[in-house]
């Protein structure tokens, strides 16, 4: 993410579905010992901010349902990704999916406008009003209780949204959150509000048994030194290990290709770790998508991970 801040109450929540009037259907509960694949991706849809020269999203689309048919992905937690593309994903996988959208809003002294996918040739007007970019919460078998809470959000800056929905066949409560960067508030530029973040969003999901959340923390993790663990320190939200306080990530040790306790693979082009998948349940495996070979690119600047889970009876 380039810029700062955090949702507001009262912005736009849209629930996407391929079946009647979007409609999401009901879904028995999970029988014991489901496995849940979950996937988490800066998809990098906004080619305005600089971090990707082109959309690519045929490719993009087709990448994320080879997870699905290669992994057995069931729910995704999409950051920067953009509605044309959401919905081509789910015209792609079909009426068993749902997603859930929350734009982005752009604050200029604390007034608040969604922000487009791509504005007019030298204008900040939407190319197309209805092509907004936003996260999404994709699910397979049913969404249910989506949810945007409010998080403190910077003055001048971009504000992402942090929301939660519920993936009913499993039981499993899915948060998408999407930090802003250190010191990213134009009007206030020496304010760090990741630590602020931190705290909502552990106060959330300390809420729900079962949960799996992640997505773009903008924060490299707590072991790379002593100006990231500050970040992480107030909320507690990244576990040293069994027994103790927060959440197991996806790539910490005891999870295969790891080798320290709380770091793991590199996310993004800069050749650091800064996107996550914790969870309160059991991990099995976690993929992280490898840096793609010299002379060629990655679709994003940021690489997808995949949490495998076990569901509990």
């Amino acid at each position: 993410m380039r810029r700062s801040g955090a949702a507001a109450a009262g912005v736009l929540l849209m629930v996407l579905g391929i079946g009647p009037s979007g409609s999401v259907a009901a879904a028995p509960p999970p029988p014991a010992g489901t496995n849940l694949q979950v996937l988490s991706w800066n998809v990098c849809d906004v080619v305005r901010w600089g971090d990707c020269m082109e959309r690519r999203t045929a490719e993009k689309v087709a990448l994320l349902k080879r997870q699905v048919t290669e992994k057995y992905v069931q729910a995704m937690l999409l950051q920067e990704v953009c509605q044309s593309t959401l919905k081509e994903l789910l015209g792609q996988l079909g009426p068993a999916w749902s997603a859930h959208f929350t734009p982005y809003h752009w604050s200029q002294k604390g007034v608040l406008t969604v922000s487009p996918c791509a504005t007019k040739p030298g204008t900040s007007q939407p190319a197309d009003p209805d092509d907004d970019v936003g996260t999404a919460i994709v699910v397979k078998a049913g969404l249910e209780d989506p949810v945007q809470y409010p998080m403190i959000r910077a003055s001048t800056q971009l504000v992402p949204p942090f929301q939660c929905a519920t993936a009913a066949y499993f039981g499993v409560r899915l948060c998408n959150a999407h930090l802003p960067r250190s010191q990213s508030d134009d009007d206030f530029p020496g304010l760090d509000y990741r630590d602020d973040h931190m705290l909502a969003v552990k106060d959330v999901v300390d809420d729900h048994p079962q949960v799996v959340f992640g997505g773009d923390f903008n924060t490299q993790p707590p072991d790379a030194g002593p100006s990231s663990a500050k970040v992480w320190k107030p909320a507690e939200l990244y576990s040293t290990g069994t027994g103790q306080p927060g959440y197991a990530e996806c790539d910490q040790a005891g999870l295969p290709g790891t080798t320290k306790p709380r770091n793991g693979r590199p996310t993004h082009d800069s050749n650091v770790k800064i996107d996550y998948l914790f969870g309160s349940l059991p991990g099995r495996w976690c993929e992280v998508e490898p840096k793609a070979p010299a002379g060629t690119a990655n679709l994003s600047d940021h690489r997808y991970l995949i949490y495998s889970t076990v569901v509990a009876p």
